[in-house]
Formats: C-alpha cells, sequence, structure tokens
C-alpha cells in the first residue's frame, strides 16, 4: 500500500511547546539514544542564529482521539536535532565558543546559555522554521519502524547495533535489559560514548550468543544480525540463559579489587571471563579458589610487556610463561576472531581449574622477574634522561 506525505513547516516554538508537552518523542523502542556531543549540539543551535537551512525532520502522528483531536507525534527521523534544540532552550548547555565558527555569532552569542541571548537572538530562535516532513497516519508501528531503518541505512553515522534496534526482536529485547545491569558499571566495561552508541548492547548479544552456542567468530556483526533474524519471536523463554548469566556476574563480581579492575574492565577480558565461568559452572567446578588463581594470573599478565625477554631453565616456568605470551598476543589483536578467542579461554581455564601450588609458585617468580625487569627499564631511561639534562648544562 502507498501513502502520502505532506510537507509543511513548524516554528521552534511549536515543537518546543509540543515536546515539553509530551505530545511529540522519540520511540525509544527503535530510535538510537542521544548521542550528539556539545560541537554538535553548539554548532545546531549556531545554524538557526544564522538563520541558515538544516536538513528536515520526518514527523508521525498516531494515536489521535477522534473526540478530542489530540494526538502523540513521533518523531522518525530528527530526534538529535530536536534534542539538542530543546536541550538549548531548557539551559542544559551554552554556546560554548570555541565550537563556533562565525565570527558575529561567536561575538553576540559566545559562552551564552539560551535564557543570556539578546532578545533578538531569542526571537530568531523562536520563529525558526524547521521543515517536516509529514508521514501518512495510516502507517502502522511496523510500517515507522521499517521506514526509520530504511532512512539510515546508507548513513554511515548510525552504526550496526543502532540499526538493529530499530527491528523488533525478542533476543534483541532481552540483550538491552541485560545492558542495564549494576554488574557493567562497577566492573567499569562501558565508557559514556560506548552507552550512547549501545556498545553495551552490542556486548550484551555477544554474551547471550556464548552463553547460548558457545565461543564464536565475531570479526563483523553478521553473527549478532543472524541472532536478530532468527530470534525474533522467541529466544530463551525459560531463562535459562539469563540466569547462568546473572550468576556468572556474581562470580566475576566477587574477584573484582583495585588489583584487578584493570584486566576485567576490558571488553576481551571480560568475554573470556565469561567463557570461563560459563564452562566451570556447566562442569560444576569448585569456585573456592578461583579468586586467588585468576588474580595470580592477572598479576603476572598486567607485568608482561613484550620486549622484556625471559628464559627460565625449569621447562614447567617456560611454558607457562610461553602462555602468558601466547595470551597477551590473542588479547592485542583480532580480539574477536575464534582462533583468539579460544586461545584466550583454554589458558585461562586451565589456570582457573587444574591450577595447583607448583603453578601458583612458577606464576609468582615470572611476576617477581618481570617486576625487576620494568624497574630496570625504568632505571635505565632516568638515568639516559639525566645524562641529557648534563649534556646541555
Amino acid at each position: 500500500m502507498k501513502y502520502s506525505f505532506r510537507r509543511n513547516t513548524k516554528t521552534i516554538q511549536e515543537i518546543n511547546d509540543d515536546f515539553i508537552a509530551g505530545k511529540l518523542f522519540a520511540d525509544q523502542s527503535y530510535q538510537r539514544r542521544k548521542v550528539w556531543n556539545d560541537q554538535d549540539k553548539v554548532r545546531l543551535i549556531e545554524t538557526i542564529l544564522l538563520e541558515l537551512v538544516m536538513p528536515e525532520v520526518f514527523f508521525w502522528t498516531a494515536n489521535r482521539d477522534p473526540e478530542t483531536g489530540l494526538a502523540t507525534t513521533h518523531i522518525v527521523d530528527g530526534q538529535q536535532r530536536i534534542s539538542a534544540i530543546v536541550d538549548y532552550i531548557d539551559g542544559d548547555f551554552a554556546l560554548n565558543e570555541k565550537y563556533l565558527i562565525d565570527d558575529q555569532i561567536k561575538h553576540k552569542c559566545g559562552n551564552q546559555t539560551f535564557r543570556e541571548l539578546d532578545q533578538k537572538y531569542k526571537n530568531i530562535v523562536w520563529e525558526y522554521p524547521l521543515s517536516i516532513v509529514q508521514i501518512d497516519s495510516e502507517c502502522t508501528l511496523t510500517d515507522i519502524k521499517d521506514m526509520f531503518y530504511r532512512l539510515n541505512l546508507t548513513n554511515y553515522t548510525l552504526n550496526q547495533q543502532e540499526k538493529r534496534n530499530s527491528m523488533d526482536s525478542v533476543f534483541g529485547d532481552k540483550c538491552e535489559a541485560l545492558s542495564t545491569y549494576d554488574f557493567w558499571k562497577s566492573t567499569k566495561l562501558f565508557s559514556s560514548t560506548d552507552a550512547k552508541r549501545m556498545k553495551d548492547v552490542e556486548f550484551c548479544c555477544s554474551i547471550y550468543i556464548l552463553a547460548n552456542e558457545g565461543i564464536v567468530d565475531q570479526t563483523n556483526g553478521k553473527k549478532i544480525n543472524n541472532y536478530y533474524d532468527d530470534y525474533r519471536e522467541k529466544f530463551d523463554e525459560d531463562d535459562i540463559l539469563k540466569d547462568k548469566i546473572i550468576k556468572s556476574m556474581c562470580i566475576i563480581e566477587d574477584v573484582l579489587d583495585k588489583e584487578t579492575i584493570s584486566f576485567i574492565s576490558k571488553k576481551a577480558q571480560m568475554y573470556t571471563l565469561f567463557s570461563v565461568v560459563f564452562k566451570m559452572i556447566d562442569e560444576k567446578k569448585d569456585f573456592n579458589l578461583f579468586f586467588e588463581k585468576l588474580k595470580i594470573f592477572i598479576l603476572a599478565y598486567v607485568k608482561f610487556r613484550n620486549e622484556l625477554e625471559l628464559n627460565y631453565e625449569d621447562e614447567f616456568t617456560e611454558n607457562l610463561y610461553g602462555d602468558l605470551k601466547k595470551y597477551k598476543l590473542a588479547s592485542s589483536e583480532g580480539i574477536n576472531k575464534v582462533t583468539n578467542r579460544t586461545i584466550r579461554f583454554e589458558i585461562l581455564y586451565k589456570i582457573c581449574t587444574q591450577a595447583n601450588e607448583r603453578v601458583f609458585k612458577a606464576l609468582k617468580n615470572i611476576t617477581n622477574d618481570l617486576d625487576c625487569k620494568l624497574r630496570e627499564k625504568k632505571d635505565k631511561k632516568d638515568q639516559l634522561e639525566l645524562d641529557d639534562i648534563i649534556d646541555e648544562e
């Protein structure tokens, strides 16, 4: 069925009033999260103050009350722009001078909030006309989601996970719910930028897939895309996978401290930890010494540097040092390749499940030797810098 599209304009005052009243909103069931930084927002407001044209926005009116005529309108495309405008009017940010390009705007409006603007510029903002494409109200929500996806299909600024978010999928809903757990904050795994760009949801997709079928290759987004498609209607209905993941989170959180956080807060290492813990749960392994075993490995790992060469006459210690080198290499490049994920898993699983006193002793020796090497390197660097100062004098 073909739908009609009408073009019109609305002033910022009209749009702001509708947004504040809740008549105009961005539906988060398919929209991306807010991702614009301060520079993006400031330069948009500068465009308005210069009375230059900006791209049109797409609106869809739904759920109109036939008696009162009141309705809610979705922002199908343009939520970043409208949110920035509303936020500026609300006083959430000022026009940081360093982001402004036009000299006159920089002089007249630099570092000012909306309330601090001269009346002339306030009126320019209120009266600025936004070009709107009004989508036929006969469209369904499914049509709108498909339209949003297609509008952004060739937009390089929209990443794969943000595009997936526009699709109806039970698997996707489960992953997004998982991304809201406090565990991710306590482990400091995601930056604020990661969260804005839905990288947290994407990582949770990887953990669900790991729980469901084990280690897989994820050098591109194909695997996650397939899950979104294959599990649109049903996924983990009995919450077996969810319960397994939550149990693993509790175990990993128990080994979190100031010495392990730098290791655990890396995505590749977190994936490896989940791989190990999932396997230990499946095989009903004992977690009593898990903290001690993991910590001694991490202490050696964080000291390791490729340029610090150590050699041991003891074959056992030499092999263990070799494992450390392999683990480091598998964590440095191609981290999402199935081969590197498997290498990291096998080495850490062996340490956490089979380690005995001999392993602990060898890892402690390696850690101490690496520490000595690092001190020697630092002392040498300090001496070279001191020699350079003396030469200059």
